[in-house]
């Protein structure tokens, strides 16, 4: 496990490409819900410990656990048709499932992280917004990496796809929780 580990932290450092992960669907499979779990927890942290509370009544603000599921699933599903997509357009599928796979694996290390900083956060109120925007551009970045070494491209091309893949999926999700 700890050369898995190892290979999802060197991606996050730039340092190793996609192309180095294994793509056994039992794998691939493994650390989809351990992204989905890991990202369920830490929401499930940050709206217990950073929920506002509700003026009218007092109680906790917050999204239900199935909210939060339904949100993260969603995004997932989005970020991994449009990464799908990408490599359909680019001619490169037989690339998807070791670009998925590094791409949740680095997010999952990427949330760790930062639910790792989440009871520090919670005495230094004023630091949440900034680590939560350096974390974003972390995981952008990553994110920008692999696409780039997926689909050969460059890195700046990489990151703009990133970025709209983000989007989307972040709208996805809220669009799939609102209802």
């Amino acid at each position: 496990m700890k050369p898995i580990i190892l290979l999802f932290w060197q991606i996050c450092r730039l340092k190793q490409g996609p192309e180095y992960v294994p793509t056994q669907t039992w794998f691939v499979s493994l650390v989809i819900v351990a992204n989905l779990l890991c990202s369920l927890l830490v929401s499930g942290v940050i709206n217990v410990t950073f929920a506002e509370p509700d003026p009218a009544n007092g109680a906790q603000q917050g999204l239900s656990l199935l909210s939060t599921a339904t949100g993260i699933v969603v995004g997932q599903t989005t970020t991994a048709a449009l990464t799908w997509l990408a490599l359909q357009l680019r001619e490169f599928a037989d690339r998807f499932f070791a670009t998925i796979t590094a791409l949740f694996g680095c997010d999952l290390l990427i949330t760790a992280c930062f639910g790792g900083q989440l009871p520090l956060l919670s005495l230094i109120p004023a630091a949440r917004s900034l680590v939560f925007l350096l974390m974003l551009i972390w995981s952008i970045s990553v994110m920008g990496f692999i696409l780039h070494r997926a689909l050969q491209v460059q890195l700046s091309i990489g990151i703009l796809v990133a970025i709209g893949i983000s989007i989307m999926g972040v709208a996805m999700s809220e669009v799939a929780v609102a209802t």
